[in-house]
């Protein structure tokens, strides 16, 4: 399928499908708080003369770090709408993380909801900081024009690199993440999209919430994952679909398979990504629901580069090329090409503009045959009929309950402990949460006897996200 550019920003394909259907319901909230079209651009346009009145500029950084509300959909497309380039951040982010992110982001001012301003006030204290009841009650009208070409937003990931730095995603490329996906998967604005998992990740943004919005169709949109919300919210809106964590699919069966019995009736498919996805689940959950349950693959750098498709679907499959995607196995040391399993390069309308540090971009892009590649640092294999399989990474990063853990970021704060000489991270398999972060640490002679593991674990997790958190520390 050949991939058809709209060559329109995502606020702007929102605003299409707003004029299209202006009284349609656009987002519907965990509390029962519903958003049309009209009001989600006339509010985002609001947020947008707000944030001027706060300083920002075309070419300005915005800070977003909330929860899953609908308030952080009119901050991230009044951001754009005021042309700035707007930093996401996970709302699980703490002090440490967030002092790093802030100094390197630079922003204007951050936008943050008022949970997170109570647990991290001492760290924003030095910028201007929008929470939830300002952007509800912001007035006005406010839009810049904006290039194609220009920065849109920036992750603070950089899973190729194997360190926290920022990738930075212009407006065609955030368009990029979210149209192939629209139209392989055929998502039109009667579907329902039930957004279980956080805005703040690439899968949650743009493969569950942004593929309804620009469709024309209707999100729902859970604060946490909770199934008693998800159960009462999918019986008042039945949903046409579903993208999620593996785990959310493996607790959901777990807990009440009647319930999953029940959501299979509105389904039209669902779609697992973000980690490894067992055959034997993904075979129980359309066994259950009577619908495929799909696979998306793709990274921060990346979003959305492969998936299957209710019409070409294997069990155990990443699937194949997106629309406008083009695939390259190489072995990954000589970067020639292979036919069968090898290192994934990839060309495509989703890939990142590239990370602030020139010597990072010319590890994660090559040359071959004449075009430009992005390396994933992925292993995968390919089968006689185009489907691709996850085989194994060569870049160090761990994934806890989908999450991403990178080794050197925690390795980087224990090495400030006095007592530290040395020390590595790895991941130890932990079951369906995937992988816990285990640290080895030599210590000094002289704290020898005189600090334990539990200080030592203790140091770092009070720095770092609960997903981030080493959960085990061996002395060597």
């Amino acid at each position: 399928m050949e991939y058809k550019d709209p060559g329109l920003p995502v606020h702007k394909l929102i605003e299409k499908a707003a004029n299209a259907e202006p009284e349609k319901v656009a987002l519907v909230y965990e509390d029962g708080t519903q958003m049309t079209y009209k009001e989600l651009i006339d509010k985002s346009k609001a947020v947008a003369s707000l944030l001027k009145e706060n300083g920002v500029n075309k070419g300005d950084t915005t800070f977003l770090i909330m929860f899953n509300r609908p308030e952080f959909v009119t901050a991230l497309l009044g951001s754009l709408y005021a042309g700035a380039r707007v930093v996401i951040v996970d709302a699980l982010t703490q002090k440490e993380d967030l002092e790093m992110q802030l100094e390197d982001s630079k922003p204007k001012v951050v936008i943050a909801d008022k949970e997170v301003i109570e647990r991290e006030g001492a760290t924003l204290s030095n910028y201007p900081v929008v929470n939830e009841e300002d952007l509800k009650n912001a007035s006005g009208s406010h839009e810049v024009e904006v290039n194609y070409e220009d920065d849109a937003r920036i992750f603070y990931y950089a899973g190729i690199a194997g360190r926290t730095m920022q990738v930075i995603h212009t407006h065609r490329s955030f368009t990029g993440a979210i149209m192939p996906l629209v139209q392989a998967e055929g998502i039109e604005g009667s579907d329902v999209s039930l957004v279980t998992i956080p805005l703040t990740h690439v899968l949650g943004l743009d493969a569950a919430l942004m593929t309804a919005l620009v469709s024309g169709g209707t999100a729902i949109l859970l604060k946490r994952f909770n199934i008693d919300k998800i159960k009462e919210l999918s019986r008042k809106f039945p949903s046409t679909y579903v993208v999620a964590v593996p785990l959310v699919f493996q607790t959901l069966m777990k807990e009440d398979e009647g319930f999953v019995k029940e959501l299979g009736r509105s389904l039209k498919w669902s779609m697992s990504g973000g980690a490894y996805l067992p055959p034997q689940d993904q075979q129980k959950w359309e066994e259950l629901t009577g619908k495929p349950l799909l696979q998306v693959y793709g990274m921060t750098e990346a979003p959305q580069i492969f998936a299957t498709t209710p019409q070409k679907h294997k069990i155990g499959s990443l699937g194949f090329p997106l629309p406008g995607v083009e695939a390259l196995l190489v072995d990954p040391d000589t970067l020639q090409k292979v036919e069968d399993q090898g290192e994934l390069l990839v060309r495509g309308p989703q890939v990142m503009k590239g990370y602030p540090d020139p010597q990072e971009n010319e590890k994660a892009f090559v040359v071959v045959d004449g075009k430009k590649w992005l390396r994933t640092g992925d292993i995968l294999s390919r089968d006689s009929e185009g489907f691709y399989y996850f085989k194994g990474v060569r870049k160090r990063m761990l994934k806890y309950k989908g999450y991403p853990i990178f080794p050197r970021d925690l390795e980087l704060i224990l090495q400030k402990h006095p007592c530290v000489e040395e020390v590595t991270v790895e991941g130890e398999p932990a079951g369906d949460v995937g992988q816990i972060p285990v640290a080895k640490v030599k210590l000094k002679e002289e704290c020898k006897g005189k600090v334990s593991e539990e200080e030592i674990m203790n140091f770092v997790n009070s720095k770092v996200a609960a997903y981030k958190k080493v959960r085990k520390v061996v002395f060597t």
